[in-house]
């Protein structure tokens, strides 16, 4: 999950928790499961580097193809 930039620190603590509490209850684990999801939970500044990481790697892929997007 993601919130707009310059969202309160409070409100996105709080959403995670939330969010993580949600995806962590079995029957919820089970049907995304069964959809082929892989949930993972973890904090915010966790997932900041993730995005910020795949980000980079992704935008090498596509500069190396040498594919144009308009």
């Amino acid at each position: 999950m993601v919130a707009p930039p310059g969202t309160p620190r409070e409100v996105v603590a709080r959403l995670n928790a939330e969010f993580s509490r949600a995806l962590n209850l079995q029957e919820i684990k089970d049907r995304l499961a069964a959809q082929g999801t892989d949930v993972r939970t973890d904090t915010p500044e966790a997932f900041a580097r993730f995005m910020r990481e795949e980000v980079a790697k992704w935008a090498k892929v596509v500069k190396e193809s040498g594919q144009k997007f308009e």
